[in-house]
């Protein structure tokens, strides 16, 4: 009987300590778009990604416009009706996708790259 206990014991010690499962969320660094020394936007380095994981799906040579192939991605965007650096918080590029639009949603980290790098000048760079 003794033995019984001690079996017991150990599996539900067993139990109890392996259904603890420890889920680290990492949080994404946020740009502030309106900080005038945040660091330089790279279009070919960080918003170029963000075409490739959320958008290129849909918006790719023959289909949908703008064209975000990470080869046509600048040429198709580099025009007034997506991006208006007067204004880039009303860029079509940064409202449309936005986490609160309607379509294939920026992260809220990603939409404050975009916004940053529309601030910036929207270099091809």
């Amino acid at each position: 009987m003794k033995a019984l206990k001690i079996i017991l014991s150990i599996v539900v010690m067993g139990l109890i300590f392996g259904g603890c499962a420890y889920n680290f969320i990492v949080e994404e660094e946020v740009v502030d778009p309106t900080d005038p020394g945040a660091p330089e936007v790279s279009f070919s380095g960080e918003i170029v990604p963000i075409f490739s994981s959320k958008c290129v799906s849909c918006h790719t040579t023959g289909n949908q416009m703008p064209d975000l192939s990470p080869e046509n991605a600048y040429s198709s965007l580099n025009t007034s009706r997506y991006i208006n650096t007067s204004d880039p918080a009303s860029s079509l590029i940064y409202t449309k996708p936005s986490p609160t639009g309607n379509h294939v949603k920026y992260s809220e980290a990603e939409a404050a790259l975009v916004l940053t790098w529309i601030t910036q000048g929207a270099q091809n760079n």
